[in-house]
């Protein structure tokens, strides 16, 4: 139902599509499809529980409710005074942040998936064409979800300032969008320019990166444009406001419903209105060179052979303790490196982990100095890495290859923990500990030598607290057993609850410091050395 729809409102916009050069009636027979196999989930490999289940339905639309909720917390923001610069700016810093999050990290597999291109390339189907259909289809979601995490400010703005309000807010948020998949496409497209084979796909992992950290960055920018006290709520303009989106989107409301028509004001609403659509007008205008750029992603170049390096041959040998636990520590970690769509899911993980630990770092010196600061407790941020593991567990069980995991039956194995074990090793050796080691040397840099024990800690605390979330994120399935596109959509709730729980381990680190101040950190790291060894020996345990 919610195909049909989609495509009846759509086909009111044929002539807009038309004028673009655009063939509707092709493009809209794609998105059909497109939209029908959403509904459809490939067959799970070696889950029987999966397998009862019903298979019909969009996973994604049934996630919506995650981001609704999300969107209540926002709703306070709406009552806070009465300037709409400060409140709207921060609001639409939250929505943009969310959005740009999602078209990284769930919506870039979508913008660069080549897995059509051998069917529709070889048909007479010009290149705009075939990029419009891919556009709709990810502003279909993109639109669901940016609605779902803003009604509920939509809903509290009406009701306090009127119609008007809802109305701009609604042009807003479809400005939000135009500026997330166009700024998207165009990182992409100058980065398939420049590289190709097998570089380019590397490449295009250290891009989600950089897009991760530049988004978290850019929101801290909007805070920082204000001076808030108790009493006031300030800005003084400068330059590089004029690069920070959720300033021109504040400064709509502040020009028409808040009375201001001060100069700076006028052009960042110009900005707001015109930048959009530019982008976007630009964006249509390279959308031949996107997809035509797009076919090196499945273009062969020789093969591509992967080996282990030697540290990663020494962690084998140091943390497995059987032959059979070491090659299925090689095999995650071979798989880990060579699945390109496996690294365009996790990898954006790796920058929000590593971004994140900074930001509530430079929120403390409002108030303080930065020797202020080096003398503080803010060394507890580094947990702020242990995100990336059940970010990274929620996607192990999935993989390109799913079809290889015949071989988990066939292949005659003693011990069933093994696969688990090795593969949850790696894990943490491949993707926790080498963001985990950068970081940990910036707060040591930070916070001085004092706090190598509190980094040890935290270190050691990782390996427990991804025994906890393989429970809670994989369970019993396989690793990369199962394709991706019966991965959910989203599975930020997880990870949210999975925070909570390593919440109580900062709890249990910041009380031994307090009750037993300079020995009772090595206590604590005597005890943490037991549990693992408990815990891996005991929690993993699956004979036969």
């Amino acid at each position: 139902m919610e195909k049909i729809r989609f495509l009846k409102f759509l086909d009111r916009l044929h002539w807009l599509f038309e004028r673009l050069g655009v063939d509707y009636t092709t493009m809209r027979k794609i998105l059909a499809v497109k939209l029908l196999m959403d509904t459809r989930r490939a067959p799970i490999v070696l889950n029987q529980r999966m397998r009862k289940k019903n298979k019909e339905g969009n996973l994604f639309l049934k996630s919506l409710w995650v981001y609704a909720l999300t969107g209540l917390f926002i709703v306070p923001l709406n009552f806070i005074g009465s300037d709409y610069l400060f409140r709207m700016s921060i609001i639409f810093s939250i929505i943009l942040f969310m959005v740009m999050t999602a078209m990284i990290a769930d919506f870039s597999s979508v913008l660069l998936d080549t897995r059509d291109q051998s069917i529709l390339r070889s048909k007479p189907i010009g290149a705009k064409t075939l990029h419009a259909a891919k556009t709709v289809h990810i502003c279909i979601y993109l639109i669901l979800l940016t609605g779902a995490l803003a009604l509920p400010s939509a809903i509290a703005g009406l009701l306090r300032s009127g119609p008007l309000f809802l109305l701009l807010f609604l042009l807003n948020l479809v400005l939000i969008d135009l500026i997330a998949i166009s700024c998207t496409t165009f990182i992409y497209l100058i980065v398939l320019k420049f590289f190709d084979g097998e570089r380019l796909k590397d490449v295009i992992n250290y891009v989600q990166i950089f897009l991760s950290f530049t988004v978290a960055v850019g929101y801290q920018l909007v805070i920082r444009a204000f001076d808030v006290t108790m009493t006031n709520i300030t800005i003084g303009f400068s330059w590089w406001q004029l690069f920070v989106p959720p300033l021109w989107f504040g400064a709509m409301f502040e020009w028409l419903l808040g009375g201001r028509h001060a100069a700076t004001l006028s052009i960042f609403a110009l900005l707001g209105l015109v930048v959009p659509i530019v982008l976007f007008l630009v964006y249509q205008q390279f959308s031949a060179a996107f997809e035509t750029a797009i076919a090196k992603l499945s273009a062969q170049e020789g093969t591509s052979k992967r080996r282990l390096g030697k540290m990663n041959q020494f962690f084998a040998k140091l943390l497995c303790r059987s032959s059979e636990e070491r090659i299925f520590f090689r095999f995650a970690s071979l798989m880990m490196k060579q699945d390109r769509m496996f690294k365009l899911k996790v990898y954006p993980s790796l920058g929000m982990s590593f971004v994140f630990p900074f930001i509530f770092l430079l929120n403390n010196l409002h108030d303080s100095t930065w020797s202020q600061v080096s003398k503080g407790s803010g060394y507890y941020y580094v947990y702020f890495s242990l995100l990336l593991i059940p970010a990274s567990l929620l996607m192990l069980k999935y993989s390109s290859a799913y079809k290889g995991a015949w071989i988990y039956g066939t292949t005659p194995i003693k011990n069933r923990s093994s696969i688990f074990s090795g593969t949850l090793k790696a894990c943490l050796t491949e993707l926790f500990l080498p963001v985990f080691l950068i970081l940990s040397l910036l707060f040591l840099l930070l916070f001085q030598w004092r706090i190598l024990p509190d980094v040890i800690a935290v270190l050691l605390t990782a390996p427990i607290f991804c025994v906890i979330s393989y429970h809670f994120c994989m369970d019993d399935t396989l690793p990369f057993s199962e394709p991706f596109d019966s991965a959910p959509t989203t599975g930020n709730y997880m990870i949210l609850f999975l925070f909570l729980i390593a919440g109580l381990f900062i709890a249990a680190h910041a009380m031994i410091r307090w009750a037993l101040p300079g020995y009772g950190i090595l206590i604590y790291i005597a005890c943490l050395l037991i549990a693992n060894m408990i815990v891996w020996k005991t929690a993993l345990r699956k004979e036969g």
